[in-house]
């Protein structure tokens, strides 16, 4: 009895893996296709709205003095 509880946890888990491994896989490939040169991920695109913040942040310190 321990021996088939213990089977079907791995199986769970083995289970578990594969269906992130695939959803990592789909997510990785979908974002390769789109590599256009207008396309970009999510850290360049934090990096635009920080950039774009401190603009922004830079340009109302300037109207005050």
């Amino acid at each position: 009895m321990l021996k088939f509880i213990l089977l079907l946890i791995a199986l769970w888990l083995a289970v578990r893996f594969v269906s992130r491994l695939v959803r990592l896989t789909f997510t990785v490939s979908r974002g390769d296709r789109s590599g256009g040169p207008s396309s970009f991920n999510s850290s360049s695109r934090r990096t635009q709205v920080e950039e774009a913040e401190y603009e922004v942040i830079d340009s109302q310190i300037k109207q005050k003095e």
